[in-house]
C-alpha cells in the first residue's frame, strides 16, 4: 500500500472489512465502466469525501499526485494527437482545440493538431488513475493487513493456507527493509560511500549486501517452519478466526451503498448511456 495502515477511532476504521472491501471493487469497477469526466469526478469526490471521514493524510500523497500528474498530462496530449473516439454526446470530437505547432511557425505550422474528443477521453484516463490509486491508498489506510487477510480466508474457494501465506509475507517485508537498513548501516560505518562512484559502483556496493540478507530470510523462513510445525499447521481442515466480524446496520449501509451504487452504474449506462463520454 501507498499509505500504511493507522489504527483510528474513525467510523471508515471501525466499518467491516467486507463491507470497505466492497466499496473498494465497486469503486474500481464503476471507475472502470465510466468514460464521462463530469460522472468521473463525481466519483472521485465522494471516494475523497470517505478519505476523510477515515481521517486520510493526504499529505503522504503530494508526491504521488505530483508524478501522476505528469504522467496522465503527457498521456492526455498524446491521446488528444492519435485518438478520436466514439463519443455520446459531444457533437465533433475531430475538431482541434489548438495545435502543438501553431500557425505562426513559418513553412511548418499549424501541424499536430490536438483534437477536443481525444483531450477529453485523455482526462477521463487521467481522472481513472487518480480515482483507482485514491479508493486503494483509502482502504490500505483504514482496513489493517490481518484484516485483509481475513477477507481472503473468509472466501469460499480460497483455501485458509493461501491467507496465512499472505499474512506471512505482509510481516516478512517491513521486516526485510529494517534488515537492509541495519545493513546499509553497517556498511557505511566501514567507509562505503553508497551514494559516490558510477551506476556499476552502486550496484556492486548493494549487492554485498545481499548475502547475508538471503541467509537471514532464509533463518527466519526455517524458525518460521518449525514453529508452524510444532503446532501441526495444516493438519486440520478447520480453522478458527481470532477476531469474528459479525456486520452492523452501518456496514449493511456500506454494502447496499456500494452494490447499489455499481448495479444502476451498470444499468443507467446500458440503458440511457449514463457515465458514456
Amino acid at each position: 500500500m501507498i499509505v500504511e495502515y493507522e489504527s483510528k477511532q474513525t467510523s471508515i476504521h471501525k466499518l467491516d472489512p467486507r463491507a470497505k472491501f466492497l466499496w473498494l471493487v465497486a469503486t474500481i469497477v464503476i471507475s472502470i465502466i465510466w468514460t464521462d469526466p463530469v460522472y468521473l469526478l463525481g466519483l472521485g469526490l465522494v471516494t475523497v469525501v470517505i478519505g476523510f471521514m477515515g481521517g486520510f493524510p493526504w499529505a503522504k500523497m503530494k508526491g504521488t499526485f505530483l508524478f501522476l500528474l505528469i504522467i496522465t498530462a503527457i498521456i492526455t496530449l498524446v491521446q488528444g494527437a492519435t485518438y478520436i473516439p466514439k463519443v455520446v454526446w459531444l457533437a465533433n470530437p475531430e475538431k482541434a482545440a489548438f495545435h502543438l505547432i501553431p500557425g505562426w511557425v513559418p513553412a511548418i505550422g499549424p501541424a499536430l493538431p490536438l483534437r477536443i474528443g481525444g483531450l477529453i477521453y485523455g482526462v477521463c484516463m487521467a481522472l481513472k488513475v487518480f480515482v483507482v490509486l485514491i479508493a486503494i491508498s483509502v482502504f490500505g489506510y483504514v482496513t489493517s493487513p490481518s484484516e485483509v487477510v481475513q477477507i481472503i480466508v473468509r472466501l469460499p474457494f480460497v483455501s485458509y493456507k493461501s491467507g496465512f501465506v499472505v499474512s506471512a509475507a505482509s510481516k516478512f517485508v517491513p521486516v526485510i527493509q529494517m534488515q537492509m537498513a541495519t545493513l546499509r548501516d553497517a556498511e557505511r560505518s566501514k567507509g562505503v560511500d553508497f551514494d559516490s562512484g558510477s551506476f556499476t559502483d552502486k550496484v556492486k556496493k548493494t549487492t554485498s549486501m545481499l548475502v547475508p540478507l538471503f541467509a537471514n530470510a532464509l533463518s527466519m523462513a526455517d524458525t518460521m517452519a518449525l514453529a508452524m510445525e510444532s503446532r501441526a499447521f495444516g493438519y486440520s481442515k478447520n480453522f478458527t478466526l481470532i477476531r469474528p466480524y459479525q456486520m452492523r446496520a452501518s456496514d449493511w449501509l456500506m454494502v447496499v451503498l456500494s452494490i447499489g451504487g455499481l448495479a444502476a452504474s451498470i444499468v443507467f449506462l446500458a440503458v440511457f448511456k449514463m457515465g458514456a463520454l
